[in-house]
């Protein structure tokens, strides 16, 4: 059956977002925007680390060094977690590319962890064994995801090209599920990665491939089930300057603005106003470039980005040295080379491969 999507937030943390310019896609107008099915409390900032993942809590993110998580969660399940989502129960979901490469050990999938296994892991218990783990022969090296309002989850594969859908039914069980709806585009999607939804319901969808970033209205998806390929509502592009370069992660602040983290050179982080989001090359209202801070470039192959509660940003870069780059939000209004309010980096972080991120609730 299919599952209508419809107006949802796109962070983990439930914060309001601006309605989209609208339009698009014929037949039954959009329907309106539903409460985020995310936690009510996000707190904790948790990052998908390539072989576990770590929780830093919100007093860990105020100074810069090497501070130690405050847990990591562990499983021989994980292959290569990318990135995280935590349902409204506080149950995170892991978005695993598996781990071909090393002979086929582990398959791409999605693994779910109850808050009763991340206060465990807290506690210094390492193997966390998924309640589920759902995985499909429609995944090749899935990357990221968002929840709709109904609870259904939206997956970007970036070798595969398209965005699975699965209902909220179909990843609470886990088991080799074929997805609800597979999306493609026209023109076909080059690596999409960074997914989110707007107030709207829209689904924007980075190509992390190329210099562009595809918006499908509500009202086009809410009509489609199984296969299907769509042409894009919108298709921002790079204004020249690198404004989209690489594309990783799309986040949306509480004004409606857009934000992506630029992978590749310049290594940026980026605003797109909510006003300016058209068809075409787009400035952005606001560029965050790289500082250095101990002599370490704070953005260096931005990944995941996220938004707290009240405005503030997480930015993961990717490459040495990996860290964790805290702007408040008082430090985002402007463009230029900014000082995060916190960089956090170096071997006692036991960040190796960090990807994606998202702020969720707390173990402590």
């Amino acid at each position: 059956m299919k599952h209508l999507r419809r107006g949802v937030a796109v962070l983990v943390l439930g914060i309001a977002v601006s309605a989209c310019r609208g339009g698009g896609g014929g037949g039954t107008s959009a329907p309106s925007p539903v409460p985020t099915s995310s936690p009510v409390v996000a707190n904790a900032l948790w990052i998908a680390n390539g072989t576990d993942v770590v929780e830093y809590v919100a007093t860990q993110l105020t100074a810069n060094g090497a501070t130690v998580p405050e847990a990591t969660l562990s499983s021989t399940a994980f292959g290569a977690p990318q990135g995280l989502r935590f349902d409204k129960s506080g149950n995170l979901y892991v978005i695993d590319g598996g781990n071909v490469s090393a002979g086929g050990l582990t398959k791409p999938g999605i693994e779910k962890f109850t808050p009763a296994q991340l206060s465990a892991a807290a506690a210094g218990s390492t193997n966390q064994v998924p309640t589920a783990l759902l995985t499909s022969t429609s995944f090749v090296f899935p990357q990221q995801a968002v929840f709709d309002g109904s609870g259904n989850l939206w997956v970007s594969d970036s070798g595969a090209d398209s965005v699975f859908e699965f209902s909220a039914a179909q990843i609470a069980n886990g088991g080799n599920q074929v997805p609800v709806t597979t999306l493609g585009a026209t023109p076909g999607f080059s690596g999409p990665l960074g997914i989110a939804f707007d107030g709207s319901g829209d689904l924007f969808v980075a190509n992390s491939g190329g210099t562009t970033i595809d918006e499908f209205t509500s009202a086009a998806l809410g009509a489609q089930t199984g296969d299907v390929t769509l042409a894009p509502f919108i298709t921002i592009s790079d204004d020249g300057n690198g404004s989209i370069a690489g594309p990783w992660a799309l986040a949306f602040d509480a004004s409606g603005n857009l934000w992506s983290s630029n992978a590749n050179s310049p290594n940026t982080i980026v605003e797109f106003s909510a006003s300016s989001i058209l068809t075409g090359p787009v400035v952005p209202a606001v560029t965050i470039r790289s500082a250095t801070v101990s002599g370490h470039a704070t953005l260096n192959a931005p990944n995941g980005i996220a938004f707290d509660s009240s405005g503030d940003l997480a930015v993961i870069s990717s490459a040495s040295p990996f860290g964790i780059a805290f702007y408040s939000k008082s430090r985002l209004g402007t463009s230029g080379a900014t000082t995060p309010t916190a960089f956090i980096s170096g071997a006692a972080t036991t960040l190796n491969a960090p990807a994606g991120d998202t702020f969720g609730p707390a173990t402590n």
